[in-house]
């Protein structure tokens, strides 16, 4: 009688389907991970809220309605809401005719120069906005622009026509500066969209104005949503052109508000009617939130996109490419040259002079020379410091969020999702509002927050995961589950497969999203201004404290050294992103 031993199982068999089961989940354990960030967004803005319901802002104040009733009936505030609609209503008209119709002409029209335009409006956003607002005040202030004072001497007029630090100047400003990002946004929709439609219509006999209006803009509106949406909240949250244009002026605007209130000239901070004020401001931003999700799932029954859809034939422009190109140079000149050349004009010179010969004996390097360096070096240290910490915890969280709204199979995933959608829909002011309040209350001593660096990185982190997560959905969705559960199935482990499987295949997703997160975070100077310190300063901060006590000269020359600063990794991401410059837009 034969025996047979018992088999062995073994080590690289696959273990049995109770051994599995009883490992956690790689999404669920990335689901606890995200728990913290998701946390603290929440907090954030439920704290703002609560604060808006105690007396002066202040987490130990009494109980009180008094905010509320203060912000709906002091005429101050209702002439900042005023200001602020009226400033991003003028922001948001002159984003989407711009960038829409620079979007239609490239993508549309037999123009070409596409990946020229195209690569122009990246480094067009990745200019900063006080940079821009610098040099429009150079050119169209009433008092000190060259424009206005060549106008007024050349027609003899009694004053300026042009006056650029008004509310619909500072939206015009505005506008431009987020017309690039409203260009990458649609051009993408329409670079996706099937042409089919639009053929048919022509070859219905529909003119090429008919078609724009009825087929190809109705087709794109959940892009021309998204990317208003995006802009309207930029407009509300920016603070570098309300700084810049407006502050001196007293033209104040949600954002100039809040820094304001936060930050008084004289007597105690109040709190508590800028707290009222931004939770406002989070109800219409979850509002708009759910209504531009609704748009998108609405959008589906005219999703005309196919991976190998014919496109239509380019609109040929003949006789109005003169126009064309008229109006494709005259937008980088007034938009970026010009405000360039007038901030390297005015940082070298001892004071603000329009271009002539006279004043160009006096150019020379003595705002350069003259700098406080151990200031600009601090602030060179610190940006910095924030251009690689805040990029990389973003790009981390933006991961974890990812995995969990993509890879798991819960319906907690939508939750996650809308939470790493808040930070795009509600503006970045009120998370910054937010940490300065908590940290200013509940953190003292040897783990104080107020004023750190690490309440800086984290509060801009938390900011970009609306970016990061974006992009990240995107890229593993066009990475199937399959290759990780074939992994699985020769025995690696879910951490296993996601490092030598997953990330491998999103390393250029996340470079990208890296990249830009760091200029980004490069030229940011709303964070840093809200919450940050003497201690933790940035180039941009440092450019705005010159400007502001009058020394334009100091400013203007920071913010060009800010720029060079800016310039090696902007190279870098233009090579990587050399095949499609707008891809990581």
């Amino acid at each position: 009688m034969t025996v047979t031993a018992p088999e062995r199982t073994s080590a690289t068999e696959t273990p049995p389907a109770s051994a599995t089961r009883r490992r956690p989940s790689l999404p669920g354990t990335l689901a606890v991970l995200a728990a913290f960030p998701a946390v603290a967004i929440v907090g954030l803005l439920v704290l703002v809220v609560y604060l808006g319901f105690r007396a002066h802002g202040q987490p130990d104040g009494a109980l009180t309605l008094h905010n509320f009733t203060s912000l709906f009936g002091d005429s101050q505030v209702w002439e900042v809401v005023v200001n602020t609609v009226v400033y991003v209503a003028v922001s948001l008209a002159v984003a989407l005719f711009f960038g829409t119709a620079l979007a239609l002409l490239v993508e549309r029209t037999d123009f070409g120069w596409e990946r020229t335009v195209t690569t122009a409006m990246v480094l067009r956003i990745l200019i900063p906005g006080f940079f821009t607002a610098m040099g429009w005040i150079f050119l169209f202030h009433p008092r000190i622009g060259a424009i206005n004072q060549w106008l007024v001497e050349a027609f003899a007029l009694e004053k300026a026509p042009v006056n650029i630090v008004s509310l619909v100047g500072m939206g015009f400003v505005e506008g431009l500066a987020l017309s690039a990002l409203v260009f990458s946004m649609v051009s993408a929709s329409l670079r996706n969209l099937d042409g089919a439609l639009e053929e048919a219509a022509r070859a219905s006999g529909a003119g090429a104005w008919r078609v724009l209006r009825t087929v190809t803009l109705p087709l794109i509106r959940p892009g021309l949503l998204g990317s208003a949406l995006f802009a309207g909240t930029i407009a509300v949250s920016s603070l570098d052109i309300p700084l810049i244009m407006g502050l001196s002026n007293r033209v104040y605007v949600f954002s100039s508000y809040l820094f304001v209130a936060a930050n008084p000239s004289a007597g105690r901070p109040e709190h508590g009617i800028p707290a009222a004020f931004s939770a406002v401001m989070i109800l219409i931003g979850i509002a708009f939130g759910l209504w531009y999700q609704r748009t998108l799932r609405s959008g589906r029954k005219y999703q005309v996109v196919a991976g190998k859809g014919r496109q239509p034939a380019r609109i040929r422009l003949g006789r109005w490419r003169v126009a064309a190109w008229a109006f494709v140079v005259g937008y980088f000149l007034w938009s970026t040259i010009l405000p360039l050349l007038m901030v390297l004009w005015i940082s070298l010179l001892p004071f603000v002079q329009k271009p002539s010969a006279a004043a160009l004996q006096a150019v020379s390097l003595d705002n350069y020379r003259g700098l406080d360096w151990s200031f600009v070096l601090r602030g060179l240290e610190n940006s910095v410091k924030v251009m690689v910490l805040a990029p990389t915890v973003a790009v981390l969280l933006s991961l974890a969020f990812s995995f969990v709204a993509v890879r798991a199979r819960g319906r907690y995933r939508y939750a996650y999702d809308l939470v790493a959608f808040l930070p795009q829909a509600i503006p970045g002011t009120i998370f910054a509002f937010g940490a300065m309040t908590a940290a200013l209350y509940w953190t003292r001593g040897w783990y104080g927050l107020y004023g750190s660096l690490a309440l800086l990185v984290g509060v801009m982190a938390l900011i970009q995961v609306a970016f990061g997560t974006r992009m990240f959905n995107a890229g593993l969705l066009q990475i199937h589950a399959e290759l990780e559960e074939s992994a699985a199935m020769s025995g690696a482990s879910a951490w296993t497969a996601v490092r030598r499987i997953t990330l491998p295949l999103l390393r250029p997703v996340l470079t990208y999203t890296w990249l830009w997160l760091a200029l980004l975070s490069l030229r940011d100077l709303t964070v840093p201004t809200l919450i940050g310190s003497q201690d933790t300063l940035t180039l941009s901060v440092a450019s705005w404290t010159l400007f502001s006590s009058g020394q334009v000269g100091a400013s203007s020359a920071v913010t060009l050294l800010m720029v060079g600063c800016m310039a090696p990794v902007v190279v870098v991401f233009l090579l990587l992103t050399r095949t499609n410059p707008g891809k990581a837009v």
